[in-house]
Order: structure tokens, then C-alpha cells, then sequence
């Protein structure tokens, strides 16, 4: 089944009926559902669709498969050999849109390019052969190209950037990210919130790693036959992932390993995988930063500040964190067929902690942002969402600014078997006064895995509405 991104398939299928040429760019990582997007886009597509996705093979090869995608989409057409080149191939393309011109969107050509940089790799006079193609041809109103990658740096670079081929000639581009937490739970719709909240903890937000729990069994089951199994997709994923994307450079799965196991400042990441200073590690940070594996953050007050050394570094991926912390080190076990014991000894007492922070913690500021496009929070607006941490060991789970870079929001997140009470409150306030957010109109949210105490639904409904937030989660999802 096809979940959700319901706003990118609209923007999509509008391209496909539009009454202009379209050059779509769709990236992100790999796993994060592009290919599925884009055949749930241009499924029962009028026209003629043309949909190849490109591997890791010759230029050769490649054509032979590109020949084949346009066989299958124009099957009434005799072509005796394949394209001799993928110049040829484009300007057989622009042939049936001018072709298909009378027709106008009842007829368009659709081209599909799925994994555009295994093609560039091959043709790397591609691009610039596409930016001319385009510039003749872009006046076809039948002509729609899509293009998607999951190197997003070489997208950003090689498509996007102000230097690239391509630079201003795409009509519209969009960088697809991971599932939210209310997102990745309509995998599990038999699931009890708690237990769709855990999966998100295990899974993040990838529809390709979500897809392989089967619903209908349970937790544990799915994580010891997907996870803690040899020779299953999720439990290779991490491998494949830097091999592809980091060509397996040791010091990556070192770095993702020591930032899993607690080393979040750069000094301390150094430090866990035996370098001198957290110089001898900021290229790869960088790096790793681009691809989305790892987020640097400072405290939300601070972004604003390039040079802030308050960085802490998290793995952006709930299961690539999952993966490194509890299944990188028990390989071993795992290859001698004891996943359920690791589980039973190692994951299943520490998965509530875990899930705590950073999971429950970023599901809490996702539900900030839902609520905020759901207009159900009144009055408030913000533009940022974060954390913040200082004044010794304060921490702020939850902290929202508004355009001014004012505090307007503060909460905290509470993943633990007690309903949420008054001392709770108390507290968020004590640590919202010692950062200087106490503002006259300040607003408090409290985000509870097990609800609230009679004592502070009370408090809250004798204040002044909006002033405290009190969020459950059959709140959060319902958002």
C-alpha cells in the first residue's frame, strides 16, 4: 500500500496535467520512498509514460534498459536496436511530444529518470546534453521529465546549485524526507499508540524500513526476525547505506557508532574513535551532515549563530541509531542465531529509556509543527522548533521561537509510566526562569506517554486558555 505524501503526489500529478513543459526534481535518501512516489504519481497517467531507473551499470547497459522503458511506453512503435546514445534517446523524446503537442495534457510524454546519478556517472556530458534538450524543447507543453536521486549532495551540487547544468531550468524540485511520527503509525493501524510510538523509535521514518515489520505481528517478533536476523534488509541496510554512500570508509561507521553510544560533542566523537582533537573529524561530520545521517544541533536560541560551540551531534535516523547501538556490537550473537536473547537482555529492558529521548523527544516537536499547520493552537505561531541546553546541566526538551527570535513556547517530555502532575509544571518553569524565557506570555506544554493527574488538568483549566498545553498521545495523534 502507498502511505501518506499526499501533498507531494498532489504537486506531482499537477506537473503531469499542467498546460506547460515540467522538469521535476525529486531527491532525498535512499529508502525514503522516491520510487514509490513517483510510480504512485504517474499511475493511470494519461499519455505515455517512460519510467527507467538507472544502477550501477555501463553506459551500455544502461541504454539497452532505457530501450526497453520506451518499448514498453510506446509499444506500437518499431524500434529495431537500442539508442545509440542518450542524446538520441532525447531527441526521440522531444519527437513524440511534438507528436503529442495537439493533444496537449490529454497526451503528455512523462520521463521518469529514477537514480539520476548512476546515469551522470556513466554519460557525464548527460546533464549539459539535458540543459540543452531542455532550452530547445521546455515550450512543449506534452514534455514532463522527473528526475529523483538519493546522493542528495550530488543533487544539490550537480542539479541544484547556481553552477550546475540544470541550475533554473527545473520547474519545480523536492527534497522528500523522512515520515513523521503520525506518518510512519498508518504502517500499523492495529498498533496501540504506545506501541506505534516504539516503532517509531526502532524505525524512524524511512517507508522502506517501515515496510518490513509486518503489522500484524508483534513488536518483538518483527525486531527479531528483520533485525536481529543475518542476510535480512534491515539488518544490512547500515552497510549498504555507507557502501554506497561513503564507500565504506571505516571512520563513518565509527563516528555513527560513537554518537549512538552517547559522544555527541565533536571532541568526545574524536576522542571514541582514537583521533587527537575534533578537528581530525570535521570533514566527515560535514559530510555526514549533508547526507542526512547526522544532525548537528545547538541550543534553539543559537541557531542564528553560525559559530556557536554548543554543537552536540545526534544520528538523524531513529534505526540507524537503533542499528549501531544494538546491533552493531552483537554481530557476533547474531550470526550464532541469538537475536531473541539480545533482545530479551539487552533491547527489551533499556527500550523505554531509549525511546525516551531523542524518539519520544523529536515525535513531541513534530507534534508542535502539526499542530501548528492544523491551526490548534490558537494564537501561537513559531518558526522554530528545538531544544536547549545551558546554565550547568539545564535542559529544555521542547522550545519554540517566533519570527523575532523570541521564546514563545517551552515543554517537556515525559516518557515514563506516571501520569504527568504538578510537579512536573512546577519544574519546566523552575528551568524556563534559569534559561531567561520567563515571559509574561509565555506558553508551557507538557507532553505525556500515560496522560495527566486529575491535579494538573485542573491547574490547566483554571488558566488562561492556551497558557498550558497538556499533550497525550491520543492528542498527538489526532493531530
Amino acid at each position: 500500500m502507498f502511505y501518506n505524501r499526499s501533498a507531494e503526489l498532489e504537486v506531482l500529478r499537477n506537473a503531469i496535467g499542467s498546460s506547460r513543459g515540467e522538469m521535476a526534481i525529486v531527491y532525498g535518501r535512499r529508502g525514503v520512498g522516491k520510487t514509490a512516489l513517483l510510480r504512485e504519481a504517474v499511475r493511470g497517467a494519461p499519455g505515455h509514460v517512460i519510467f527507467y531507473r538507472a544502477t550501477r551499470r555501463t553506459l551500455s547497459m544502461q541504454l539497452d534498459t532505457i530501450t526497453q522503458a520506451v518499448r514498453s511506453a510506446f509499444p506500437d512503435d518499431f524500434i529495431p536496436q537500442s539508442f545509440e546514445t542518450t542524446d538520441v534517446f532525447l531527441r526521440f523524446v522531444a519527437h513524440k511530444a511534438a507528436q503529442a503537442a495537439p493533444h496537449g495534457a490529454s497526451e503528455p510524454i512523462v520521463l521518469v529518470i529514477d537514480e539520476l546519478p548512476y546515469l551522470a556517472a556513466e554519460d557525464p556530458g548527460f546533464l549539459t546534453s539535458l540543459q540543452h534538450w531542455w532550452d530547445d524543447h521546455k515550450r512543449l507543453a506534452t514534455i514532463k521529465v522527473f528526475m529523483t536521486g538519493s546522493y542528495v549532495a550530488f543533487m544539490e551540487r550537480s542539479v541544484l546549485d547556481v553552477n550546475a547544468p540544470l541550475y533554473n531550468r527545473r520547474t519545480c524540485s523536492l527534497r522528500l524526507m523522512p515520515m513523521d511520527y503520525a506518518e510512519a503509525a498508518l504502517f500499523f493501524p492495529g498498533y496501540s499508540l504506545e506501541h506505534r510510538l516504539l516503532v517509531y523509535a526502532i524505525l524512524g521514518g524511512m517507508p522502506s524500513y517501515l515496510e518490513q515489520f509486518d503489522p500484524n505481528e508483534s513488536i518483538e517478533r518483527n525486531v527479531v526476525g528483520t533485525v536481529f536476523r543475518q542476510n535480512t534488509y534491515l539488518s544490512e541496510e547500515p552497510d549498504w547505506l555507507l557502501m554506497e554512500d561513503l564507500r565504506r570508509d571505516a571512520v563513518y561507521g565509527s563516528i555513527l557508532r560513537a554518537v549512538a553510544t552517547g559522544n555527541r560533542k565533536p571532541s568526545d566523537i574524536a576522542r571514541a574513535i582514537g583521533r587527537q582533537s575534533a578537528q581530525d573529524v570535521s570533514s566527515q561530520l560535514a559530510t555526514m551532515q549533508e547526507l542526512g545521517l547526522l544532525d548537528r544541533e545547538v541550543p534553539v536560541t543559537e541557531r542564528r549563530n553560525a559559530r556557536s560551540r554548543k554543537s552536540l551531534y545526534s544520528i538523524a535516523d531513529n534505526y540507524l541509531d537503533f542499528w549501531f547501538r544494538y546491533v552493531d556490537p552483537a554481530r557476533g550473537a547474531i550470526s550464532r542465531g541469538m537475536g531473541a536473547e539480545i533482545w530479551q537482555r539487552t533491547v527489551q529492558p533499556a527500550l523505554n529509556a531509549y525511546a525516551s529521548r531523542p524518539a519520544f523527544e523529536r515525535a513531541c516537536r513534530q507534534c508542535l509543527w502539526r499542530a501548528l499547520s492544523a491551526g490548534t493552537l490558537g494564537d501561537l505561531r513559531f518558526v522554530e522548533v528545538g531544544s536547549w541546553w545551558g546554565a550547568g546541566d539545564r535542559e529544555i526538551d521542547v522550545v519554540a521561537l517566533d519570527q523575532s527570535g523570541k521564546v514563545v513556547l517551552v515543554g517537556s517530555c515525559k516518557w515514563t509510566t506516571a501520569q504527568a502532575d504538578v510537579g512536573d509544571y512546577a519544574a519546566l518553569q523552575r528551568d524556563a526562569a534559569i534559561a531567561g524565557f520567563a515571559a509574561e506570555d509565555l506558553r508551557l506544554a507538557l507532553f505525556s506517554r500515560n496522560g495527566f493527574t486529575d491535579r494538573i488538568r485542573a491547574l490547566a483549566d483554571a488558566q488562561e486558555t492556551g497558557r498550558l498545553l497538556l499533550v497525550d498521545l491520543p492528542t498527538m495523534f489526532s493531530v
